[in-house]
């Protein structure tokens, strides 16, 4: 239908082109001489009708043109058609008036006449000529109000009024255009020339100045403007009113308003229904190719219309539709969602998109629908639903999110092309290394380098890139602050459908901590957090390495166990701080003395082991190498440390042991190590010992007493012996209570065996409470009997140091009912060299019950004269060594004189242990000593048995 228009449109146009050439033919035939003389004349009789038939016609097609004019202001107006509209109105006033006015027709409100109808005509003329001139002028294309048409008309109105007013009434004053016998004047002429100079200034206009840019049918309205100047020609010709050439100036004119009419026309129906057949084309093909289903429902949400394309599927059928309401045919979503666009289109003209889910043969699908609103006929508004299916949209949406958020994860991403070059980066990739985005873009991921792999490295995963399209593993790179870390890398190459590499991504976590905690783990589990030194773990390892070396090359490897002697008396007088520190310097010294393929560790407290390999498979060499390596150690031990401007010495006793296969477990080698040791520190600390295989039959029975022991008291095997005090006359003045035990299998078991065993145990404190309760239950019976004798008892360090310990002494004193003077604690010059202080305020406490206290062993450790001048000590006992042989050593008797005169000096009593021999009771008694003890008086034995306290 479209092109069939257009094609009758495109006719009518060449038809109007060439018949602007004929008329210019007939012009200059109706102009020649020969023509004018041809044209016959017209009677009065006829030509009245004629006129008048002509004259109807005009007005006609003026009146035509004037209605088409202002119909288009209910669709839209500009200057042109308001000007042709009000223009033609005047038209067809003027020409009206013009015909009534006519010679021969009745009084038209004056009397008619040729000077009357000639200025309507005039008036008609000029409106249409002045008309056509605006309306091809390019303001003519500006669009106005409904308000201002309906001005302009108003004054239109009024201008016709007026110039009928002149006409009817005021005709004699205006010039005259025309004389009966002689035709027409020059005012008529001029004024017909003017007008065919301003339709010859139109055409001009309309064919040079405007002609790019036309809003009107220029081939119809050039037809007019011809016919409008051939007219003008013929008005001028004419000598009577009745003259043909009048007749034929009318039929051009007519031709004139009809091709004008054409021109409107075409302008306010045809061209527009022309765009819109184009626009309802374009809307079709639109329409044809958006996914959507088009409903129109109307005020009361009732659907009329259905519309949509084969390539759109609807699931339900239009009819299902049809006359029915959204709650009536909708499911709850799509109603819900419905209602919601179309009250956003009653309020703004068109809705926000309303999505909503349906499900549709078991699976979910995403629709979405917007709603507009269009005025219907009723003024109630209708709306348009377009419904559209998204659900690959939605999952697109998902997809993308998930890749967004995929790619906004905390493992850095880069993406590079084929050729390598780094195309796009997010930000965890610049919160790792410290790049931006801009700063890598373009280049190479070798800007991240460390250095640290070599070319085979890259080839080899290189290759497995190309081969199997994936690489992963972990990387050391360099950060921008030149900050080398480890990541953990997968590299994906992406390929199109001909598998040409397009692309590499490589994602990749920073791995730092991870390590770092993988080395925190490591260093807990196999160092010591205080010397950084391996621990008993990773010395086991390297044990098993060492023993399996060995028994593949027959070289003898060592463990050496150290163990520092009194280390405890450092933390317990300065604190542990000085302590670990001396540990942390300790271990420093070790490892700078040994090589690198030895292993020191701390198992913890004060002991280290070295595991030491030699390269000898001679027990003979061996042994001396270990033996040199073990004084090397004491001599670094027993150097001065400074810890925290304390000057401090210590010393270590080493155990050794020796291997050179696997046959021993680990466990056994470290058990013989350590059973040396000790047998280290029973022969004096400060030294080595090499163990010995009879060493785990002396550990296997000090392991059995040590659990004997446990039940002795109760068993009752612990005896106390008594060893007699006598004065110069060799009278028992007071005796010294001595433990003894008789094992039921091991038989009499002496206080040097056993004593060790209850100290490191921690059962001294309890057999020394059985020893003091016994003892003062003897001294009870002593009372007695009348003979009130003291009796001295024997302290640990472990029982002295118990923060209890005087209360536990009074509790057994009073319990025993005893005179407390005849109860003396006897202590040892090493059990003074810790806490002095507090010692002396324990000792202090008992003394002021009556209890009185001696030292023993007296010479044979760090004797200070401070002990005696602070701690409440009555008694000095010279210890058996000097007493022994100072009748032959002169070293020996110096200090025997100097110990009694020390005493006597300071109001002390001396004893004297170990006599055995006459002479050495007679000089030390010619040399002052008070008392005398040994088995020259008495051994010590059992006296007896007290009897029991209620």
């Amino acid at each position: 239908m479209t092109a069939l228009l257009q094609k009758v449109f495109n006719r009518v146009s060449h038809a109007n082109i060439f018949a602007i050439p004929a008329i210019i033919a007939l012009i200059i035939l109706i102009f020649s001489p020969f023509v004018s003389r041809l044209i016959p004349g017209i009677s009065d009789i006829n030509y009245l009708p004629l006129h008048s038939i002509l004259e109807i016609i005009s007005v006609s097609f003026a009146f035509m043109i004037f209605a088409v004019s202002a119909e288009r202001i209910l669709i839209s107006m500009n200057i042109r058609t308001a000007i042709l509209a009000c223009a033609f109105l005047a038209v067809v006033c003027f020409d009206l008036s013009h015909l009534l006015s006519f010679t021969g027709m009745p009084d038209y409100v004056t009397p008619s006449g040729p000077q009357k109808t000639i200025y309507f005509w005039l008036a008609a003329r000029f409106t249409a000529a002045v008309a056509l001139f605006l309306a091809v002028l390019p303001l003519a294309n500006r669009p106005i109000k409904q308000a201002v048409f309906v001005s302009m008309l108003v004054v239109t109105v009024a201008i016709i009024a007026l110039v009928h007013m002149v006409i009817f009434y005021h005709t004699n004053a205006l010039p005259t255009v025309y004389v009966p016998q002689q035709g027409l004047t020059l005012t008529k002429i001029a004024a017909e020339y003017l007008f065919i100079s301003l339709n010859i200034l139109t055409i001009l206009w309309m064919r040079f100045g405007y002609a790019q840019n036309t809003h009107y049918y220029a081939p119809a309205l050039y037809t007019a403007m011809w016919c409008l100047l051939c007219s003008g020609f013929y008005f001028t010709l004419y000598l009577d009113m009745h003259d043909a050439f009048n007749a034929v100036g009318h039929v051009f004119k007519i031709a004139a308003y009809l091709f004008l009419y054409r021109a409107l026309l075409h302008e306010v129906l045809s061209k527009p229904y022309l765009t819109l057949i184009e626009r309802e084309a374009d809307i079709s093909a639109t329409l044809a190719a958006i996914p959507d289903v088009l409903f129109e429902v109307d005020d009361e949400e009732r659907f009329c219309q259905v519309k949509n394309t084969d390539k759109v599927p609807m699931y339900l059928p239009p009819e299902h539709f049809l006359g029915k309401t959204l709650a009536q045919c909708m499911p709850k979503e799509a109603y819900i969602a419905g209602q919601k666009a179309i009250a956003q289109a009653r309020q703004s003209g068109r809705s926000e998109p309303c999505s909503y889910p349906l499900l549709i043969e078991g699976k979910v699908f995403w629709f979405q629908v917007i709603a507009a609103r269009r005025q219907a006929k009723s003024n109630k508004p209708r709306f348009v639903l377009a419904v559209r299916d998204i659900t690959q949209q939605m999952l697109a949406e998902a997809e993308l999110k998930v890749n967004a958020l995929a790619f906004y994860t905390r493992e850095g991403i880069m993406i590079t092309d084929a050729n390598n070059h780094i195309i796009k980066v997010n930000p965890a990739f610049s919160f790792i290394t410290g790049y931006e985005a801009h700063e890598v873009v373009g280049k190479s991921p070798s800007i991240l380098s460390s250095g640290q792999h070599d070319a085979a490295f890259y080839k080899k995963m290189w290759l497995a890139l190309s081969e199997n399209g994936l690489w992963q593993g972990e990387i050391y790179n360099k950060r921008k602050n030149g900050e080398i870390f480890p990541e953990q890398v997968v590299i994906n190459a992406l390929t199109d459908q001909q598998g040409t590499v397009t692309h590499y991504i490589a994602s990749f976590n920073d791995i730092s901590k991870a390590k770092a905690d993988q080395q925190y783990i490591h260093q807990l589990a196999f160092y010591d957090p205080l010397t950084k030194l391996p621990n008993r773990r990773l010395l086991i390892e390297r044990t098993a390495q060492a023993q399996t070396h060995s028994d593949r090359s027959g070289h003898y490897a060592a463990l050496f166990f150290i163990d520092l002697d009194h280390f405890k008396q450092l933390n317990d007088s300065l604190g542990h701080s000085y302590g670990d520190e001396l540990l942390r310097q300790l271990s420093e010294r070790l490892q700078q003395a040994i090589r690198e393929q030895d292993t020191l560790a701390r198992p913890g407290g004060d002991e280290f082991i070295l595991l030491a390999q030699f390269n000898s498979s001679e027990l003979t060499k061996a042994t001396e190498d270990a033996h040199q390596l073990g004084h090397k150690l004491l001599e670094i031990i027993n150097n001065p440390f400074e810890l925290k401007q304390h000057h401090y010495q210590i010393s270590a006793s080493i155990g050794i042991a020796l291997f050179n296969d696997n046959k021993k477990n680990i466990d056994d080698l470290m058990s013989s190590a350590d059973l040396a040791m000790y047998h280290s520190k029973e022969m004096g600390r400060n030294q080595l010992y090499f163990f010995e295989p009879g060493m785990h039959k002396t550990l296997r029975k000090k392991q059995r007493l040590e659990q004997s022991l446990k039940q002795a008291i109760s068993k009752q095997q612990l005896k106390l012996f008594y060893q007699p005090k006598v004065n110069s006359q060799g009278q028992i003045v007071s005796y010294e209570a001595l433990i003894r035990w008789f094992h039921p299998e091991f038989g009499l078991i002496t206080p040097n065996d056993f004593i060790p065993l209850a100290e490191n145990s921690y059962l001294i404190n309890e057999i020394g409470e059985w020893v003091l309760t016994t003892a003062c239950q003897q001294i009870r019976v002593f009372q007695q009997q009348g003979t009130p004798l003291p009796i001295a008892v024997n302290v640990s360090e472990r029982q002295l140091v118990q923060k209890n310990f005087v209360e536990i002494v009074s509790s057994i004193v009073q319990n025993s009912g005893i005179d407390p003077h005849l109860l003396e604690l006897e202590i040892t010059e090493s059990m003074l060299n810790e806490d002095l202080e507090n010692t002396r305020i324990k000792l202090l406490a008992l003394s002021k019950l009556g209890i009185t206290f001696s030292l023993d062993d007296f010479g044979t450790g760090y004797s200070s004269l401070i002990y005696l001048k602070n701690l409440p000590i009555t008694v000095l006992k010279i210890d058996r060594s000097f007493v022994h042989e100072f009748l032959t050593q002169e070293t020996d008797l110096a200090i025997v004189k100097t110990i009694i005169a020390m005493a006597k000096s300071l109001s002390l009593h001396v004893v004297a242990e170990g006599v055995e021999q006459q002479e050495q009771f007679e000089m030390l008694m010619s040399l002052g000593c008070d008392l005398f003890q040994g088995y020259l008086f008495g051994k010590p034995e059992p006296l007896t048995p007290p009897e029991p306290t209620e």
